[in-house]
């Protein structure tokens, strides 16, 4: 117990600085962060705390997968050609803007390593024979913000947390709820976070469940977990909220029946509710 508060107080404390953000700074960040190098002069200029950018930088790094990864991968001749005559992973992935981890699993795949090989390499950099490889494994683990398996552990992490702090809030104001593994055992197959035992009310806005997430909130990243579930609580359950532990763009365009947030809401804002 006092260990799960430690990590509370730690998260809770990352959060300080999250918050709605103004699209035009958005759009200057986004267009700035390209690797993690970039993180600390970023949060110096504009005063925004290192996760809230490690978050955005990790969804630009998924999105640029996603649209170039064919593309790239129809160059592998040529990307195996530049790591022969020296390049490493991270020259050739900071050439292309793309994951390090994703550019050695490519070359590798090609020099005839196995997946289970690759897997190996990334789990246990330390038992690579070949001195190359080993180092620059183990740079492209450092640096991937996205792919790398303890930036993939981070992310886990950070997503527990998050609902772990949603029922602190939830269990402060002595509200009731089903988890999602309780709603899982009665059948259910799409089901929020916390599905509340009873309507409320904030603010006349009728709320029945909370869906907490651990990053940044902008357009795409909302039309995604819409499409993917808030539009099927909606069609389920009712109205309800998302929580953006790292914050959102401040003008982010919504379906009215829900209510996107941040931690500053229940600092601010859920201050009283009732019961429908």
């Amino acid at each position: 117990m006092k260990e799960n508060r430690k990590y509370l107080k730690v998260f809770l404390l990352s959060l300080v600085k999250s918050g709605s953000m103004k699209k035009q700074v958005y759009m200057e960040i986004y267009k700035s962060l390209n690797s993690r190098e970039d993180i600390p002069p970023l949060s110096s200029k504009y005063g925004i705390e290192e996760d809230v950018l490690i978050s955005i930088l990790s969804q630009k790094t998924v999105r640029n997968v996603k649209k170039d990864y064919y593309p790239i991968m129809n160059r592998i001749h040529e990307l195996v050609k530049l790591w022969d005559k020296g390049l490493t992973f991270q020259d050739i992935s900071n050439k292309l803007v793309f994951s390090p981890i994703l550019i050695a699993t490519m070359i590798l795949k090609e020099k005839n390593y196995s997946k289970k090989d690759i897997k190996n390499f990334l789990n246990n950099p330390d038992s690579i024979e070949d001195e190359r490889i080993r180092t620059e494994i183990k740079k492209a683990i450092e640096i991937d913000i996205a792919y790398s398996p303890q930036s993939s552990k981070i992310q886990r992490e950070n997503g527990k947390k998050g609902e772990e702090m949603l029922k602190f809030y939830l269990d402060q104001k002595e509200i009731q709820f089903l988890r999602e593994d309780d709603l899982r055992k009665l059948g259910s197959v799409k089901t929020p976070d916390f599905l509340l035992n009873k309507v409320i009310r904030i603010r006349g806005r009728r709320v029945f469940w909370f869906e907490s997430k651990a990053s940044f909130c902008d357009y795409i990243e909302f039309k995604q977990d819409y499409n993917k579930q808030l539009k099927h609580y909606i069609s389920l359950f009712g109205p309800g909220i998302v929580v953006y532990w790292k914050g959102y763009i401040d003008d982010i365009i919504t379906d009215k029946r829900v209510l996107v947030v941040d931690k500053n809401f229940f600092e601010k804002s859920f201050t009283s509710f009732e019961y429908d």
